[in-house]
C-alpha cells in the first residue's frame, strides 16, 4: 500500500457506499425518471460536448506524445516561470484549454504529470488559470442560446478569462502547491516518453483516439449522473424554499452549470448585467459536474477535492466581480448598436450552436493552432541556427 492509498479513510467508501445505495434504490422506483435523466444527458454530451471536444482531444494528445509542449515552452518558460511559477509547457496547455473548454486543461495536466513532465506544485499552480471554459459555450449556448444577447456572451467570455489569468497569478504570489525552483532551461524538441520512441506515427495517432474516446466516455457518464442528481433534488422538492427562479437556477449550477444558467436566463425578475454576474461565476467555478470530470482526467496528479474547489471557488469569485464591472460598458454599447445588434433575438436563434456548428468551429480552432504551433516551430528554428557557430 502507497502513501497516498493509505491517506484515505474507510468513512468516506462507507459513505459513497451508503449514497450509491440510496441512488440505485431511487432508480428500481423511478424508472422513468432515470430514463429521462439518461436521455438527456446523451443528448447532452452527443451534440455538445462530443463534437466541440473530440477534435480538441485527439489533436492535444497527440501534439503531447510528439513533444510539441517542450517546443512552445522553450519560447515561453521565461514570462510563465515569472508570473505564473509554472514552466513554459504551461502556454501549450493554456492555448488548447481557452479554446476547448472543459475539462481538457485538467486532462493534459493529468498526462503530463503522469508523464512526469510537472511537480504536483507546477500541477496545481497550472489548475489555477489553465482549467477554463471554451468560448462556443460562453459566446454561443450562453451569450446567445440561453441569454439571447451575444453580448452578454462576450461579458461572461472576457471575465472568465481575465479571472484565469489573475487566479493564476494569485495562486503564485501566495505559493500555492509548494516552492518553485525550476532552472530557466530550454527544452529542445523532442519525444517525451522514452518508453514509446519507437512507436510510428499512425500508432500514436491511434493511441490518441483511443485515448480521446474512453476520456469522453467517462464524461458522458458524469453529465447523466449529474442530471439524474439534479432531477432527484428537483423531484424531492430541495429547492423549493428558494422563492425565486434565479435563486434556484444559482444551487443548481453549483452541481450542473448548463443546468443552472438556463434556468437564471429565465429570470423575470434579474437584469441582464445580473444574469452575467451569475453566469461568470457558475462558469469559472464550474459546479460539481465539471469538478468530477476532471478530478477523473487528472492521472498522476494528487490533489484533494477541497483544494481544487478553493481553486475553482476563488476563480469564480474574481470572474463574477469582473463581470459586474464591465457589464454595463458592453451591453450599453451592444444595446446602442444599429446595424449589428439590431435584431438581438433573430441573431440569437440563428447562432445557437448545433452538432455540426460546434463540430466545424473545434476542428478550425485546430487548424489555427496547427498553423501557430508550426510557426513558433519555425521561428525556433531559425533562431537557434542563428545562435549555433557554424562549424
Amino acid at each position: 500500500m502507497t502513501m497516498r492509498s493509505s491517506r484515505r479513510h474507510p468513512v468516506k467508501y462507507i459513505y459513497a457506499g451508503i449514497i450509491t445505495s440510496a441512488i440505485a434504490v431511487s432508480m428500481v422506483f423511478l424508472p422513468a425518471v432515470v430514463l429521462d435523466s439518461a436521455k438527456r444527458g446523451i443528448a447532452l454530451w452527443a451534440y455538445s460536448v462530443l463534437p466541440a471536444l473530440l477534435p480538441f482531444f485527439i489533436c492535444a494528445d497527440f501534439m503531447i506524445s510528439l513533444g510539441i509542449p517542450a517546443l512552445v515552452g522553450g519560447l515561453f518558460e521565461r514570462p510563465f516561470q515569472k508570473l505564473f511559477g509554472v514552466p513554459g509547457t504551461s502556454a501549450f496547455v493554456f492555448i488548447i484549454s481557452i479554446t476547448s473548454g472543459y475539462p481538457m486543461g485538467a486532462s493534459i495536466i493529468g498526462q503530463m504529470r503522469d508523464r512526469r513532465e510537472l511537480t504536483d506544485a507546477e500541477a496545481i499552480r497550472m489548475l489555477s488559470f489553465c482549467s477554463t471554459s471554451g468560448p462556443l459555450f460562453m459566446l454561443g449556448t450562453v451569450g446567445a442560446g440561453m441569454f439571447h444577447a451575444p453580448a452578454a456572451g462576450a461579458v461572461v467570455a472576457l471575465s472568465h478569462y481575465a479571472a484565469a489569468l489573475l487566479n493564476g497569478l494569485v495562486f503564485c504570489l501566495i505559493g500555492a502547491g509548494g516552492t518553485f525552483n525550476r532552472s530557466f532551461s530550454k527544452p529542445r524538441f523532442r519525444y517525451r516518453d522514452p518508453g514509446l520512441d519507437d512507436r510510428s506515427i499512425l500508432e500514436m495517432l491511434t493511441a490518441s483516439i483511443l485515448s480521446s474516446l474512453k476520456t469522453l466516455g467517462v464524461i458522458c457518464c458524469y453529465i447523466i449522473i449529474f442530471t439524474y442528481i439534479t432531477d432527484l433534488l428537483e423531484m424531492a422538492g430541495m429547492f423549493n424554499a428558494l422563492k425565486t427562479q434565479h435563486g434556484s437556477g444559482f444551487i443548481k449550477g453549483l452541481l450542473e452549470m448548463t443546468i443552472g444558467i438556463n434556468e437564471i436566463s429565465l429570470s423575470q425578475d434579474l437584469g441582464l448585467r445580473l444574469k452575467c454576474t451569475m453566469a461568470s461565476f457558475l462558469v469559472s467555478f464550474g459546479g460539481l459536474s465539471i469538478l468530477a470530470q476532471s478530478m477523473s482526467v487528472l492521472g498522476g496528479l494528487w490533489i484533494s477535492p477541497l483544494k481544487y474547489l478553493k481553486i475553482k471557488f476563488f476563480h469564480g469569485i474574481l470572474a463574477a466581480m469582473l463581470a459586474y464591472l464591465i457589464a454595463p460598458y458592453i451591453l450599453n454599447r451592444a444595446v446602442q448598436s444599429v446595424g449589428f445588434f439590431g435584431n438581438l433575438k433573430t441573431f440569437a436563434d440563428s447562432f445557437e450552436p448545433g452538432f455540426l456548428m460546434q463540430l466545424i468551429f473545434s476542428t478550425g480552432m485546430i487548424i489555427i493552432i496547427l498553423i501557430l504551433f508550426l510557426l513558433t516551430a519555425i521561428i525556433e528554428l531559425i533562431l537557434s541556427s542563428r545562435k549555433e557557430p557554424s562549424d
